[in-house]
């Protein structure tokens, strides 16, 4: 089953959906980074990631 998780900064649109979780952490690492200088662990992300169908 995909997960699905959207960016928490106020006024981000950004949201990704995947069945891989080493993809959905790793894209979404890279967008808090380069978008909002910010650093988030796995366990973060997987914690705030939804179950997609």
């Amino acid at each position: 089953m995909a997960k699905e998780i959207s960016c928490a900064a106020p006024n981000c649109k950004f949201r990704l959906r995947s069945e891989d979780e080493d993809e959905l952490v790793a894209l979404v690492q890279q967008h808090a980074k380069a978008k909002h200088q910010m650093d988030a662990s796995r366990e973060e992300l997987l914690a705030a990631a939804k179950e997609s169908e």
